[in-house]
């Protein structure tokens, strides 16, 4: 039992691992992948694949070295894959934009489109994998 259960560890891993980022051009001393305040936001999207809007707190734990997520108003931490040009860095914890900018830092809110991704793994374990299509604002 335990050697099957290693396995699947094993799996899910390194499915984690090929997945990939979504574009992130930053080193990977530099990255995070989705820690902020409890409050607010948007509905959490409920099928996978089907296109939704999330709102949540743009934030960072260490987990696998440092994962990031929108934290939802229902509490439910999404790992947000963003569109390729986007990078999130890690010291400090931020999301640059495609023109290089800081769009966002740890604690802000972001809104992003795209659905969930019911045929990825992470390392990060946090939540659901949401793979963005677009970042719609950071307030």
């Amino acid at each position: 039992m335990r050697a099957q259960v290693a396995f699947v560890l094993g799996v899910v891993v390194l499915s984690g691992c090929a997945a990939g980022g979504g574009g992130a051009t930053s080193s990977p001393s530099d990255r995070a992948t989705p820690s902020p305040n409890d409050d607010f936001l948007s509905p959490a999207p409920s099928q996978p694949g089907k296109q939704a809007t999330i709102t949540g707190i743009f934030g960072s734990d260490t987990i696998e070295g440092g994962c990031a997520y929108l934290k939802a108003a229902d509490g439910t931490r999404y790992q947000v894959l963003y569109p390729d040009g986007w990078t999130l860095e890690r010291n400090p914890f931020r999301l640059i934009g495609p023109d290089g900018e800081v769009a966002a830092k740890g604690g802000e809110t972001i809104t992003v489109r795209g659905s969930v991704a019911d045929d990825m793994a992470s390392t990060c374990m946090i939540g659901p994998i949401f793979r963005a299509t677009e970042v719609v604002s950071v307030d």
